[in-house]
């Protein structure tokens, strides 16, 4: 295989695992007092769920919870300490009832009390604002950016195509149908795949992406091995070795071109397909791999908002979706001035720190 064809496969097969990260994007205020006083205490709530946890066993792996986050019968308390018990366990094997009602970590109890507040103000309904809002999306705290990023671009641009995208059926499931043909039908999305996976802003906008990830990990899970070895559809969605290319084809049912970027790319052929992109309005994300010279998430992919040839400029979204001002001008150095996750860089800034482009092709 020669060196471009080796890095189009390396880049197509790699995305984000960026919890850790987004966090310290996020800068998230201390909870108060008083945002917490009428939540119970995480050890309580373990206690109380740990014989149907456990299922007779001394002691619970991450995936025994993890196979229990499809149940609807976990809700509020019980499904934001099953989640917080999960993360507990990315780093411990299996815990047993008294190490998990003994859990003071820190970040622990306070992803417990954000997941609680989370779901009391989740809006449960597919569009709680009539359709997809952009400006509303935050990638959550799994590592689905391959998937978040193309359906943000997919909700600014072309919102009616996730609306004609789900269909909700007489019996509370939901039908997903993307436009390459791929399918899937679902039970409604539980308190813990809320919780797992999505950001409290994105669920001010009703279940639709929950919907969507639920759909796709299902949709994957049939075909991908590391997807299947997951015991539940929306946790299936946060794998490695997902092509992105192959979302942006989910998404539009048409072929993506990739190219890839940095030392081998082809400046002109880039520089061309991003005007034809721009100019057809057609679906891109690109694959940032390594860390670059620059105050930028790696591992990670972005959706393609614009390329203004004039100015030589490429307009990007960071699926976080949050805001940043650096000290000092906007650049490499300082970290690029964000807006909802939108930020704009130079094209050779971008072909230099990028790995890899797919777009559309019409």
């Amino acid at each position: 295989m020669n060196r471009t064809g080796l890095c189009i496969l390396v880049a197509s097969l790699l995305f984000c695992f960026a919890a850790d990260c987004l966090s310290k994007d996020l800068h998230e205020k201390p909870l108060t007092a008083e945002e917490i006083k009428n939540i119970r205490p995480f050890a309580a709530v373990v206690q109380r769920n740990w014989k149907s946890w456990s299922q007779g066993s001394d002691a619970v792996s991450k995936l025994d919870l993890i196979a229990q986050m499809a149940s609807p019968d976990y809700r509020g308390e019980d499904a934001a300490a099953l989640v917080a018990l999960e993360i507990y366990l990315k780093k411990n094997p299996s815990v047993d009832l008294a190490t998990a009602a003994a859990v003071d970590d820190p970040k622990i109890i306070d992803r417990y009390y954000r997941n609680v507040l989370k779901l009391r103000r989740v809006k449960r309904v597919l569009f709680a604002n009539g359709q997809p809002t952009f400006e509303l999306l935050q990638q959550g705290p799994v590592g689905d950016c391959y998937f978040f990023s193309a359906t943000g671009w997919m909700a600014k641009n072309r919102p009616g195509d996730i609306m004609n995208a789900i269909r909700q059926l007489d019996d509370g499931r939901f039908q997903v149908r993307f436009a390459n043909g791929d399918e899937a039908t679902i039970t409604p999305p539980t308190d813990a795949e809320l919780a797992v996976n999505d950001s409290d802003s994105t669920l001010q906008d009703g279940l639709w992406m929950s919907v969507l990830e639920k759909a796709t990990g299902t949709i994957q899970a049939r075909t991908f091995s590391r997807s299947a070895a997951i015991p539940d559809p929306t946790v299936a969605i946060d794998t490695a070795g997902i092509p992105i290319a192959s979302v942006v084809e989910r998404w539009s049912g048409r072929e993506a071109k990739k190219f890839p970027l940095g030392r081998v790319a082809h400046r002109d052929l880039v520089r061309n397909a991003l005007i034809t992109m721009q100019e057809k309005s057609l679906l891109a994300t690109a694959l940032l791999l390594h860390n670059p010279p620059a105050k930028l998430a790696y591992d990670h992919v972005y959706a393609i908002m614009g390329f203004d040839p004039g100015n030589d400029t490429v307009t990007i979204w960071n699926p976080w979706g949050t805001d940043f001002t650096p000290n000092g001008p906007s650049g490499p150095e300082n970290g690029y001035e964000r807006k909802k996750g939108i930020f704009t860089l130079s094209f050779d800034e971008f072909v230099s720190f990028y790995s890899f482009l797919a777009i559309e092709q019409r």
